[in-house]
């Protein structure tokens, strides 16, 4: 029973901050004191209007110039996983040594992240997979035709597996990909699945 409550306060605890994070409040630093602000309903609808069509690419690419992904500001390249665990506990997928992904799934609508983690225990890769529940606002509302209507034809196409990811190069620095399907039914619309910021030079 005591088992149960505890992962039950851990679930609750993850969502809590979820919520908070997307609303655009929380941040991660290297730093353990850091804490998160808490998020008023008005930024919070606030924050939803704005994750929608060419405004939101925009704020996607101003970001990641700075190494960054909408929902957080760790920093590819910079940011210790540990700073991710303090707040987060421990993630859902993937924890381990060395070089690895380890992966959050707040649910309910809440969103995931993931982070690639280098062997000193850096992350250099982030990943904003956005919520499944409501696809009209957030990463999974935007469609490849929407990003490059936007930010024009990305210089690189790269495809892995089933993935189609349209790469860009906000900063010497880092890559902004904007990952989706390869392949749609007819009649249907390719949507982004999740975006990524990889700092190459931190990945190694």
């Amino acid at each position: 029973m005591k088992s149960t409550n505890q992962s039950s306060l851990k679930l609750w605890s993850k969502l809590a901050l979820a919520g908070v994070i997307v609303a655009g409040s929380a941040a991660f630093v290297p730093h353990p004191q850091a804490h998160a602000a808490s998020a008023t309903a008005s930024t919070t609808a606030a924050s939803l209007s704005a994750q929608k069509g060419s405004a939101y690419i925009k704020t996607i690419y101003s970001l990641a110039k700075q190494g960054k992904i909408p929902g957080l500001n760790a920093i590819a390249g910079k940011t210790p996983i540990s700073a991710v665990h303090y707040k987060w506990g421990e993630p859902d997928t993937g924890a381990g040594k060395g070089n690895h992904y380890e992966g959050y799934n707040f649910g309910m609508g809440k969103g995931a992240f993931a982070f690639g983690v280098n062997a000193s225990g850096i992350i250099y890769d982030l990943r904003n997979f956005g919520e499944s529940v409501d696809q009209s606002v957030g990463i999974k509302s935007l469609t490849f035709t929407s990003v490059i209507q936007t930010l024009g034809m990305p210089k690189e196409v790269r495809f892995n597996g089933t993935d189609k990811i349209y790469v860009y190069h906000p900063a010497a620095a880092y890559e902004l990909k904007f990952v989706g399907p390869s392949t749609v039914a007819k009649g249907k619309v390719a949507h982004i699945d999740h975006i990524n910021v990889y700092a190459a030079k931190a990945a190694k």
